[in-house]
């Protein structure tokens, strides 16, 4: 593949980012969370809260990089490798955290929300090849 189609790819992936966050502050998973949210400890849910902020915050980041940045990323410098491996880890990571959720019996029922989380681990593992890949070439 040349580089004009990694940077065309790159660009795409950073608009995903950005689609995902997107989707993933509508997305109803798992239900009543903000009834559940109000049964813990103060604490627990800013943890909650805070933890799911710094999620969306690295999406965001990861996609505007994508989006401005595409032909540096794909240039192959140290500093572009390194931040390439960084987003590959980041999703390479998330994508082994989602079965542990055990989100599968909240999308009983719903099957729009059962293909939103089929097409999301496809979307880690895509981004944690592609990226890597550019991180290692």
């Amino acid at each position: 593949m040349t580089d004009e189609i990694w940077i065309q790819g790159v660009r795409a992936a950073g608009a995903f980012h950005l689609i995902t966050v997107a989707f993933a502050s509508v997305t109803p998973i798992p239900a009543n969370w903000d009834a559940n949210l109000a049964e813990l400890p103060d604490v627990h849910r800013r943890f909650a809260i805070a933890q799911n902020i710094f999620i969306g915050g690295t999406m965001i980041l990861a996609g505007l990089v994508s989006l401005v940045f595409a032909p540096e990323l794909v240039s192959g410098s140290h500093l572009a490798r390194v931040i390439c491996a960084a987003i590959a880890l980041w999703w390479g990571a998330r994508l082994l955290v989602l079965p542990w959720l055990r989100v599968w019996p909240e999308l009983q029922g719903r099957p729009l929300l059962r293909a939103g989380f089929v097409l999301l681990h496809a979307e880690c593992a895509s981004f944690a090849v592609a990226y890597g890949w550019l991180a290692l070439r």
